[in-house]
């Protein structure tokens, strides 16, 4: 930068003022290019949302695919403290009978004395204090190691006597065979349970070496004899049939077991009508939300006179000033925007049009009594909770037909089928128009990002020519001052010479 020296001649010139009322054209245009990225990062940023509106509603739509949601299932079981039951849409509508005899169980082991009757004399600590095994127990020294296998897994555990009791717990129950140790400090009581149960859990502590089976047997106090330490079967009869489970908790044609106890209870399946009304109702609620929420999109007004304020505008304005400003200047940047409009209106067909291969009274949404009210209301629906109560009574599979039906045609599937799959191709042109976030981090595909990014390269090229435009003047004007100088000092001669 070359050395300023206006101001030598005494012109009285403003040369600051005057540079900066030169380049104040100049910079306009650099003004334009910021406000022109700006309102691109902005309905980049509006985009994005309107992605994350139409994503929220098409995971909503995924669960209306499943029969679960759209025809779920009521279960009664006439004794719960025998099985407590649930089901799924494949269940067939009929009653069971279920008679336990047996619950399924897993291993426990407890300290016991001799007597094994659990008082007082079952407590395991014999030395003064607690800190590590050799002091909680007299005479324990050294270290050995304890063997457990628990059905067709097993561990081998090296025990330090230098260490506590709380490292064997913990040694135990990283060991990853589904056996679980606790120590009970204030009972001085050690428990051994695995977490697993049926007929081939065990508890056996075969190739553990001497030293570790005194350690379990005449420390812990626990019975280290494997034929002790099985779990047992689940044995039911279900609609007559003899049957065991290795668990609690199983499942068959539909139904999940959860048995609780022995004895006899009946088991009632049956559509849950009101369930299902519930969530037919739900899902023309998140409709209608995310219908609203683009259409608010669609009509937004635009304010094409407010364009972003630039750093000069904001510093003439209080805050409260800019915000109403940018409020407007932020509206409508996709008002009637063609991808949003297109995804209205197939969101509306996938809606509107009946299922084909559907027959009898029940094929579309309508006739169900889901209906769209006035045409001011932009496709919005209403349930006529009387006439879809009559359909589902009429017809239980009915909402499970024309919300989950597979197609290789588009009219022939079902109603969540169509619209998820309408929903994703949405989602892919705001994809390729916008990118999947409001930034330009990561996304170098996007339409929008490349003219960010272009808005950035000529804001840089321009702000750097402005540099040199803005120097060339100032050392114009230095080349002025320098000459009226030179001419000052050429009269003051004359002058002296005529003088």
């Amino acid at each position: 930068m070359a050395i300023r020296t206006y101001g030598l001649s005494g012109s009285g010139m403003d040369v600051d003022q005057l540079v900066k009322d030169l380049m104040k054209a100049q910079r306009t245009r650099y003004d334009t290019l910021v406000q022109k990225k700006t309102q691109t990062e902005w309905k980049k940023a509006d985009y994005n949302t309107m992605y994350t509106t139409i994503n929220d509603f098409r995971n909503t739509v995924f669960n209306y695919k499943m029969s679960n949601t759209v025809s779920p299932k009521l279960t009664t079981s006439s004794d719960e403290s025998v099985a407590k039951v649930t089901a799924i849409a494949d269940a067939a509508n009929i009653s069971h009978s279920l008679v336990v005899t047996q619950l399924a169980e897993g291993v426990t082991l407890t300290s016991a004395g001799p007597d094994n009757t659990g008082t007082a004399d079952d407590t395991i600590t014999t030395g003064a204090s607690k800190d590590t095994l050799a002091n909680q127990f007299t005479g324990l020294s050294g270290t050995f190691k304890i063997k457990i296998t628990n059905g067709t897994s097993s561990k081998e555990i090296s025990i330090d006597t230098s260490q506590s009791i709380m490292q064997v717990v913990s040694d135990i129950n990283s060991a990853g065979i589904n056996v679980k140790a606790n120590y009970d400090t204030t009972l001085d009581r050690f428990f051994l349970s695995t977490t697993n149960t049926g007929a081939s859990t065990t508890l056996d502590f075969t190739g553990s070496d001497l030293a570790g089976l005194d350690f379990l047997e005449d420390n812990l106090k626990l019975d280290v004899n494997p034929a002790n330490n099985k779990g047992q079967d689940a044995k039911l009869t279900l609609d007559g049939a003899m049957i065991t489970q290795a668990t609690n908790t199983f499942s068959i044609s539909g139904l999940t077991y959860n048995l609780q106890g022995a004895g006899t209870t009946t088991i009632a399946v049956k559509p849950d009508n009101e369930k299902t009304i519930a969530n037919v109702k739900a899902f023309v609620e998140a409709y209608n939300n995310t219908l609203s929420k683009i259409n608010a999109e669609l009509t937004e007004d635009r304010y094409k006179d407010y364009l972003p304020l630039t750093d000069d505008e904001k510093q003439a304005m209080s805050e409260s000033q800019i915000t109403a400003w940018e409020a407007k200047a932020k509206s409508g940047s996709l008002r009637r925007n063609s991808t949003l409009q297109d995804a209205v209106s197939k969101m509306r067909s996938a809606i509107y049009n009946p299922v084909a291969g559907l027959t009898g009274k029940y094929t579309s949404l309508s006739s169900l009594g889901i209906t769209t009210g006035d045409y001011s209301e932009n496709g919005k629906l209403y349930v006529n909770d009387t006439k879809l109560k009559e359909a589902i009574e009429a017809d239980p599979d009915i909402i499970n037909k024309m919300f989950t039906t597979t197609s290789d045609s588009t009219s022939g599937q079902g109603i969540a089928v169509r619209l998820y799959d309408t929903l994703k191709t949405t989602m892919d042109k705001i994809g390729t128009e916008a990118g999947y976030s409001a930034g330009i981090s990561g996304d170098t595909e996007s339409t929008l990002a490349k003219l960010i990014r272009d808005y950035d390269k000529q804001m840089t090229t321009l702000a750097d020519r402005l540099d040199d435009m803005e120097e060339s003047y100032y050392n114009k004007f230095n080349a002025m001052e320098i000459a009226l100088s030179k001419l000052s000092q050429q009269s003051s001669w004359l002058t002296s010479q005529l003088g």
